[in-house]
């Protein structure tokens, strides 16, 4: 009972030390931070990553916790604030020993925050960009890498590799501060070169654009790939998309100065390294960890560039390994012959040596032994070259035929595949003749003659052989002559045979597919061909691919001399930016729009058109599809209809002008009689002043009912015309002299017909009160011409501007609808132009006459 107690005891101590050494171990580890500005899959961030933890990971008392600000994809004022939040949230009060700031967004965060955050923390930063000490200006405990990016050196390297370049074509964002700078820097030392070639930014565009631009280089450029993180329209876009996208339209050498473009694509360069950085900066770590203080250890600034290629790259241009700097890093290079074979070259010497010791060791038997060893030798090359034959092909089994003893043997796995038992099945050429397809077993024996012959030296036949449950299994059979005898007859051949028949039956299925497919195709174009509606497929460079019979009718084209063309060639009204302005509307939630336009047919004669515009999506491309409809008898009655509304308008202002004038007007003035007659008799006070005010409000009434009439129709226009019409409405506006109106007419001494009067001063008199209501301007100016046979309007005020396809739709509010319809009855043009920032509108009316 003492022992167990004592044992007991001696247990417990045990236990209760071990734990306190692990307590003790535990506390003693350090917790370190890594701060990332970008986001974790960035390969430059996960470069660094590797480089701190190839070193970190070899010190067990260090504890490494990471943080990613993922600045990359989103870095404005709101999103830092949430983020102070949530680094607020997570991290605050935890004992951090040492902090590691990843490129330059993460030392801004540590540097803002230190107060708060990292007080009294020694700070380790790496990949700093562009650094001077301005940048850690007031903070203390801090070294670290700085990054310098040696595109001097990259771009010498390529004008020195590629002498015939013209041009040196330069990819950057020019959003992103660092591409900005960037730019500036190399344009700073470019004229230390002393280069002829020319440099070429590609800078703020849209992916496509870029794609379109690199695809058009030609031979007499290089490109420097430097960072193209965010497009014109601000979309993300990450290093591996920016290699694959350049890489995919080009063939032309792509230089770059980082190493997470290497090996995928770009011949090379002065290239930084991100795991360096991170391993230098994890090795600064250290020593603080260690108890070095960190105020003692200086900033490093090199030892993390390098020249480095791609031997793939190199050997597209011609670049031999001599051309490159001293003590390049080449990779993908293949390896010398020595180091190829150096095992083999060691078996081989073993061999000889070994051979050696052998012959020499057996020397005095080699007479004896000569006659067998020959004919064993005979007999092991013969076996030695089957083999290789038969291992020559991977198949699914072997076959051989002696035409002398005409016997065939076919592997035990192909008669398994064929259902049968292959211990009892009849291995003979009758046997396996009878079960080969009656289709096929006389091109099989034909092919084989051939080879027996030697018209061919290898036989390649493909047949169908019965299995057991008598489905057909399709065969592929290869096979080479083995032995000749003395006058080159052969003996016996050895081959393979492979299972194809999944094969034969996706080949069967295709056909079938192809022929359903060409059906189908064929309805659509019989569908297509038989409408009365113009149909056009264009790609959306607006290249037409298709069009129907009714299409080269309506336009006049053949169907060859259609197929090419541009769409905007046709379009007479739309240039072909905006027509891509309609095209990039369409998606899956508006798969189409309807517009109005004007079509030029092969004459130069032009059409007004309806066009529906749908997008087709196809897997690899976006086409458009046009739908397009004659409407020039349509807009005619629409014409004719406005006319005689406007008529009638025109009629129903006469009427009530009239009866304003004849009806209403003599009743007021036999009322303002009664009230001077009544005024001459003896009246009280009160009374004399409520007629004196009668007759003032019927006086103003009068005037009213004159000045109603004559907006209604105005007598000038209808007695003197349109110009002196026009002239009288300025007039009285200009009378308030709250806005200066200036009317300049030319030709315009003859009449000219009724309704076209009415309508331009309908159009004067409203353009005239919109700049009025809306536009606040000082300044009308209006010219009006009659030259060649038609009436030009130009008006132009300098008040706000608008949008000018606001006006478009009868809620436009601003009266310009009503002016177009007005326009339209007479069958002119107008064109209207004005612009919301700069102000100021202009109108331009054309009718012919």
């Amino acid at each position: 009972m003492k022992i167990q107690l004592k044992s007991l005891k001696r247990i417990c101590i045990f236990c209760f030390l071990m734990l306190t050494m692990l307590l003790t171990a535990s506390a003693r580890r350090q917790k370190i931070l890594v701060l990332h500005s970008y986001h974790q899959g960035l390969n430059w961030t996960d470069n660094i990553t590797k480089g701190i933890l190839s070193v970190l990971n070899q010190h067990e008392n260090i504890e490494i916790q990471f943080e990613y600000m993922d600045t990359k994809r989103r870095y404005d004022e709101e999103y830092l604030d949430e983020f102070v939040k949530l680094y607020r949230l997570k991290h605050k009060g935890i004992p951090y020993s040492l902090v590691i700031a990843s490129d330059n967004n993460a030392l801004y965060f540590t540097r803002d925050h230190q107060k708060e955050f990292f007080k009294d923390i020694p700070i380790v930063f790496c990949s700093i960009d562009q650094f001077d000490d301005s940048l850690i200006q007031g903070m203390n405990n801090i070294t670290g890498v700085t990054e310098f990016i040696d595109f001097k050196q990259t771009i010498e390297q390529a004008l020195r590799l590629h002498p015939k370049a013209k041009n040196l074509v330069v990819i950057n964002d020019n959003i992103t501060t660092s591409a900005v700078i960037n730019r500036n820097h190399i344009i700073g030392f470019w004229p230390e070169l002393h280069s002829d070639v020319n440099l070429v930014f590609l800078e703020n565009l849209s992916i496509q654009d870029l794609v379109s631009k690199v695809k058009n280089l030609d031979d007499s450029n290089v490109i420097l790939l430097l960072n193209f993180s965010r497009d014109q329209e601000g979309n993300y876009i990450s290093y591996q998309e920016n290699i694959e996208i350049i890489r995919e339209v080009t063939q032309l050498p792509i230089y770059s100065s980082w190493d997470f473009y290497f090996n995928e694509g770009i011949v090379g360069g002065m290239l930084t390294s991100g795991f360096r950085q991170g391993k230098l900066a994890a090795e600064i770590a250290v020593k603080v960890i260690d108890g070095t203080n960190i105020n003692s250890i200086p900033i490093v600034t090199e030892g993390y560039n390098s020249f480095q290629f791609d031997f793939n790259q190199m050997k597209r241009f011609g670049i031999e390994a001599k051309d490159l700097p001293n003590n390049s890093l080449i990779i993908n290079q293949p390896p010398s012959f020595l180091s190829k074979h150096r095992i083999s070259l060691i078996i081989l010497v073993a061999f000889i040596i070994l051979t050696m010791l052998i012959i020499s060791y057996s020397k005095f038997k080699r007479q004896q032994n000569e006659s067998r060893l020959i004919a064993r030798n005979k007999e092991l090359k013969s076996s030695r070259n089957r083999l290789l034959r038969m291992l020559d092909a991977n198949s699914d089994g072997v076959w051989e035929h002696n035409f002398t003893k005409n016997t065939t043997y076919i592997s035990k796995n192909i008669w398994e595949k064929l259902g049968y038992n292959a211990d009892l099945v009849q291995n003979t050429p009758k046997f396996i003749e009878k079960l080969i397809h009656p289709d096929d077993l006389e091109i099989f024996l034909k092919e084989r003659r051939k080879l027996e012959n030697g018209e061919i030296d290898l036989l390649v036949v493909e047949f169908r052989i019965q299995g057991k449950n008598k489905k057909c299994m399709w065969l592929k059979a290869k096979a080479k002559i083995l032995d000749f005898e003395s006058e080159k007859q052969a003996i016996n051949l050895v081959g393979t045979l492979i299972d194809i028949t999944q094969r034969k039956l996706a080949e069967q299925r295709i056909k079938e597919d192809e022929k359903e497919i060409r059906a189908s195709e064929k309805r659509w174009r019989s569908l297509i061909e038989q409408a009365a509606d113009e149909i056009i497929v264009h790609d959306l460079d607006g290249n037409i691919l298709d069009a129907n019979f009714a299409a080269t009718k309506l336009l006049g084209y053949m169907r060859e001399e259609i197929i090419g063309l541009n769409i905007s060639l046709i379009d007479h009204k739309h240039n072909l930016d905006e027509l891509r302005g309609y095209w990039k509307q369409l998606n899956t939630e508006q798969t189409s729009l309807k517009i109005e336009s004007v079509q030029k047919r092969k004459d130069g004669s032009t059409f007004p058109v309806e066009s529906h515009i749908s997008l087709i999506d196809l897997a690899d491309s976006k086409l458009i599809l046009t739908v397009a409809s004659d409407i020039s008898i349509r807009q005619e009655t629409e014409r004719k209809v406005l006319n005689a509304v406007i008529e009638a308008e025109e009629n129903e202002r006469k009427r009530f002008a009239t009866d304003l004038h004849d009806s209403i007007g003599p009743l007021l003035s036999s009322i303002n009689l009664y009230l001077s007659a009544l005024a001459k008799s003896k009246l009280n006070e009160r009374n004399e002043q409520m007629v004196s005010a009668s007759r003032e409000i019927v006086t103003e009434t009068l005037i009213n009912i004159k000045e109603i009439s004559n907006n209604l129709s105005p007598h000038v226009l209808n007695d003197f015309g349109l110009v002196n019409a026009i002239h009288s409405f300025i007039n009285k506006i200009n009378l308030s002299k709250s806005i200066n109106i200036s009317l300049d007419s030319k030709n315009m001494e003859e009449r000219l017909n009724q309704q076209v009067e009415v309508v331009i001063y309908r159009v004067v008199t409203e353009l005239i009160n919109n700049t009025i209501k809306h536009a606040e301007a000082s300044n009308i100016q209006i010219k009006l011409a009659k030259e060649n046979n038609s009436l030009n309007l130009i008006y132009i005020d300098d008040g706000k501007g608008f949008e000018p396809q606001d006006i478009n739709s009868e809620n436009s509010g601003m009266g310009l609808y009503n002016i177009l319809s007005r326009i339209r009855s007479l069958n002119g043009t107008h064109n209207i132009q004005s612009n919301r920032e700069t102000g100021g509108m202009m109108a331009i009316v054309n009718v012919k006459l």
